[in-house]
């Protein structure tokens, strides 16, 4: 309970740098804080907040500040030496300021030491100790943002900001301009369409791009036709997604005529992520995009596409056989109870999962009809030759 007393009331004396022993036996040094129930033990790395039903003891440090009034107040004013060793002390803790008062103590006893003039912040000019300000400016330098540099530098500095502020002006402007496309009134979006076309592209584009997936059907039809008329690479990406599935029909058309102006060289590469999507129409949307853009690079994964397809085909076709052999000669109750019907009477009931086989041979025929596009050449179904053809081409067979 003592122990627990004299903890808390020098916790309450304020923050200090301590010497802090877990119940774990781990020792600690830091800054304390107390937070109630818990202390805030604070180092050069962070802080962290230990529970005080972990901390054995807090044994009380001086801090820098304490120690270096306790050393400055030993030494004489004439003790150079004593004075100089304060100040690199100081200077090896980051107490600049103080560092800085030991060496004008320095200078009092000995007015050309160099050391404490340079640490005193003067430096040497000629024959001349002038202040640290006076040597910069005789270099032709200039203080900017608490750097001294040339005037040029300064210059260019100011330029580069004026830019931004001009460039985040513009931005602005653009986000304003977006939000009045969403309008319903015609004539509104005609206004902001026509402030926007007055901006230099340059400035429109980052916005136009962050504006891809907006929720307006007439922002989207915008930045879509204008990032294909600005030809903007960035825009790619984004529109991929887009021209496969943006709700509307005539603004996905809008995203792949935008891509097609682009003519971003990955194009084809940005569709490949898309051929693994749950959804065949996408799957069939992106393998007949892909036929525009003519990159051999896809033909393998596309050629893997291929032989997915055909294996879920067979999968879908073996299941819908199993079912309806083991279906053939049984009929389920409505309790779900089963008879066997006599040899006599025959049915043929059939499982098979016909759209679904409809649009696996609608998404073989497109990765087909792509390949030959890109290749030049024409395997049919046949994956392994397929895998042969392009392995002899990689290789210059």
């Amino acid at each position: 309970m003592k122990r627990t007393l004299a903890l808390w009331l020098f916790l309450a004396a304020g923050t200090r740098a301590d010497e802090i022993e877990l119940l774990s036996g781990t020792v600690i040094e830091g800054k304390t804080e107390d937070l109630g129930d818990s202390v805030k033990v604070t180092r050069s790395g962070g802080s962290v907040v230990y529970p005080k039903s972990m901390i054995r003891k807090i044994t009380p440090k001086k801090t820098v500040e304490e120690l270096y009034q306790e050393r400055t107040k030993e030494l004489k004013a004439e003790d150079v030496e004593g004075r100089l060793k304060l100040a690199r002390w100081c200077l090896e803790r980051k107490l600049q300021k103080e560092a800085v008062a030991e060496y004008g103590k320095v200078l009092a006893a000995a007015p050309d030491h160099e050391e404490a003039r340079l640490g005193a912040g003067f430096r040497k000019l000629g024959d001349q100790w002038v202040t640290e300000e006076a040597w910069f400016l005789a270099k032709g330098l200039v203080r900017h943002k608490g750097r001294w540099i040339t005037p040029e530098e300064r210059d260019l500095d100011v330029a580069i900001e004026e830019q931004k502020d001009l460039e985040k002006a513009l931005a602005d402007k653009i986000r304003v301009q977006l939000e009045r496309m969403k309008s319903g009134d015609p004539k509104k979006r005609a206004e902001a369409a026509a402030e926007l076309e007055r901006i230099d592209d340059k400035h429109k584009a980052k916005a136009y791009v962050a504006a891809i997936s907006s929720l307006s059907e007439h922002v989207r039809r915008l930045v879509f036709e204008e990032l294909g008329r600005m030809k903007e690479p960035a825009a790619a990406k984004p529109l991929v997604r887009r021209s496969l599935w943006d709700p509307e029909e005539d603004l996905r058309a809008a995203a792949s005529a935008a891509l097609k102006a682009i003519a971003h060289p990955d194009t084809a590469l940005f569709h490949v992520p898309f051929l693994a999507e749950e959804s065949v129409s996408a799957r069939i949307r992106c393998v007949d995009q892909m036929a525009a853009f003519r990159d051999r690079r896809v033909a393998p994964v596309l050629v893997e596409a291929l032989e997915n397809s055909l294996e879920t085909e067979k999968a879908v076709m073996q299941y819908g056989e199993q079912m309806t052999a083991m279906m053939n000669r049984q009929m389920v109750l409505r309790d779900g109870s089963r008879i066997t019907l006599p040899t006599v009477v025959r049915i043929k009931p059939d499982f098979t999962d016909k759209a679904m086989k409809a649009k696996l041979d609608a998404e073989q025929a497109s990765i087909l009809s792509t390949l030959s596009a890109i290749t030049g050449e024409n395997h049919g179904e046949d994956v392994p030759r397929w895998r042969a053809a392009l392995a002899a081409k990689k290789t210059g067979n």
